[in-house]
């Protein structure tokens, strides 16, 4: 496994009395959960919440002594033209709690939004808001995707302001992050050089570069975004040499930048069925604390040293952080 850097960096942890705060409000918030909004359902609801995707974060926020929440699903009335629909998970916060970071997901060509709800939970549980998307058509191509990344954040914003909405004021508008899957993620390359500073983050999960069957030839030397590429070595769909690599090349280094290439693993890695779905939890995680927060302490994650079993399954490593 090629690692760029090593510094180490030390990860603060919570003192007792925020435990203790911690503490207390789960304990109010469980008594408040019978008073959500008739459109929010219990995030346990089966299809709804893969508990994988709790039982990830639990483990992530053990590691990286982060709180842990109760989540909530519901189904926003999506009168967009850019996307069909969207289902949106969110912590289970009170009112006085600070606003979360948010993060649009848009899956690969042919896929779903079922496919990826595992991110929900895993993300939400931790005390970022997710939705994902159903697209148009399943196989829309790479102009729709990225039209939709644009459309779905305006969409979470207004669902932000929005009175009859669940997750009123529970997002922080300048935390707000974008993710998607194969072609999904080739697009999500795209929006994030228009969305430019309304944005913090970009995640593309194995992306597929541009149009199908298009080889890419483009440049994102202009993307100021933060950029998190995942990649697989297996990956026959995409081969990163050609999809992954590429793009993350093309990113200038002044750009805040991190490539992750697992030595195994289909195209379908992020979905549901994939594997290594708690390490690409737990880098998205740190990238977001690292880019919404600006907390330098999850650097770490990425040019720390890595433990034996998780530098057995990371071929590549490359970060400017």
């Amino acid at each position: 496994m090629r690692l760029r850097t090593t510094r180490k960096i030390t990860m603060k942890s919570f003192n007792l009395t925020n435990k203790l705060i911690y503490t207390l409000i789960t304990a109010v918030t469980f008594s408040l959960a019978a008073m959500a909004p008739a459109t929010a359902q219990d995030a346990d609801e089966p299809g709804r919440y893969r508990p994988q995707g709790r039982e990830i974060a639990r483990a992530i926020g053990n590691e990286f002594d982060e709180a842990l929440y109760e989540v909530r699903t519901y189904d926003p009335q999506a009168n967009v033209d850019e996307f069909a629909s969207a289902t949106i998970f969110y912590p289970l916060t009170l009112s006085f709690a600070a606003p979360s970071g948010g993060l649009v997901l848009v899956p690969g060509y042919t896929a779903t939004q079922a496919m990826y709800d595992w991110w929900g939970p895993a993300l939400a549980s931790l005390g970022i808001v997710v939705m994902i998307i159903d697209t148009n058509d399943p196989r829309d191509t790479f102009q729709p995707r990225k039209d939709a990344h644009i459309a779905a954040i305006e969409f979470l914003k207004a669902e932000n302001a929005n009175s009859d909405s669940p997750i009123i004021g529970k997002i922080d508008n300048n935390k707000l992050a974008i993710m998607g899957h194969s072609l999904g993620g080739g697009a999500a390359l795209a929006a994030a050089r228009e969305l430019g500073s309304e944005i913090k983050a970009v995640v593309p999960l194995l992306p597929y570069c541009c149009e199908l069957g298009q080889s890419f030839d483009g440049d994102y030397s202009d993307l100021t975004v933060p950029t998190l590429i995942f990649a697989s070595s297996e990956d026959t769909v995409a081969p990163p040499a050609g999809h992954a690599r590429a793009l993350y090349d093309s990113v200038a280094d002044s750009t805040n930048k991190a490539y992750v290439e697992f030595a195994a693993g289909t195209h379908n890695l992020p979905t549901n069925g994939g594997t290594e779905l708690d390490n690409q939890a737990r880098f998205t995680f740190a990238w977001l604390k690292l880019q919404m927060d600006g907390n330098a302490a999850y650097a770490a994650t990425f040019n720390g040293a890595m433990s034996e079993d998780l530098d057995a399954k990371v071929a590549v490593l490359d970060t400017n952080q």
